[in-house]
């Protein structure tokens, strides 16, 4: 099994078997959490799946957005 695939069910199992809660999962502190829909954020895949879930979920996508906002950038405390 790939890295990758591996991660990606992990962050299923830990969601309760449910891929929505993967995508907009909000445990930004998780070491794992880039990798979370099984491949990078820098990944186009990501950034369709990211779109889909502003489309479909926007309530969620904006709650994530804010947890995002809300984090310090690398390297600042």
């Amino acid at each position: 099994m790939s890295k990758s695939k591996a991660i990606r069910l992990h962050c299923l199992e830990c969601s309760g078997e449910a891929p929505k809660e993967v995508t907009l999962c909000d445990c930004v502190t998780c070491h794992l959490w880039p990798y979370r829909c099984g491949f990078s954020t820098k990944d186009k895949r990501y950034v369709k799946r990211m779109d889909a879930a502003q489309r479909n979920h926007p309530e969620e996508y904006r709650k994530l957005m804010q947890v995002l906002a809300e984090q310090p950038k690398n390297g600042q405390n």
